[in-house]
């Protein structure tokens, strides 16, 4: 039995584990179900989580850098400096949860276009269908 994804209550989870693993045809369908309102919010989210966690990213490896300078001039050179690897995992799943955000930004972006591209026609009255009214035309 196939479960489906729903949209969730607060779209704020988009990027929870729901749709972490949705696969790409559910996830398009998820986010053009939704309003534009709420797309363009979540992006705006999302962009702002992934500029903090590249702050947080250049905030350790500034740390690394300065840590390593102050070891090399208290030893002389006496040891090869080796970062404190709890901070090189954080740097690595701040990338991964940033590559992961990014593809999400790329698809809210996509679903915003297509909403725009909808609600742009859809307010000019565009219409494909030939009118009856009458009239000359040109």
């Amino acid at each position: 039995m196939a479960s489906q994804i729903a949209p969730p209550a607060s779209f704020g989870l988009i990027s929870g584990t729901a749709f972490a693993s949705a696969s790409p045809a559910a996830l398009a369908k998820i986010l053009d179900s939704l309003d534009l309102a709420s797309l363009e919010n979540e992006h705006a989210r999302l962009e702002r989580a992934i500029q903090q966690l590249e702050q947080s990213n250049k905030e350790i490896e500034e740390f690394i850098e300065l840590e390593q300078q102050e070891l090399a001039a208290h030893l002389q050179g006496d040891n090869p400096f080796q970062p404190d690897p709890e901070f090189m995992l954080a740097i690595d799943e701040n990338k991964a949860v940033i590559a992961k955000y990014n593809k999400t930004c790329a698809d809210l972006k996509s679903a915003i276009q297509r909403k725009r591209g909808t609600a742009s026609q859809a307010e000019a009255g565009v219409s494909h269908e030939p009118s009856n009214e009458g009239g000359v035309y040109l």
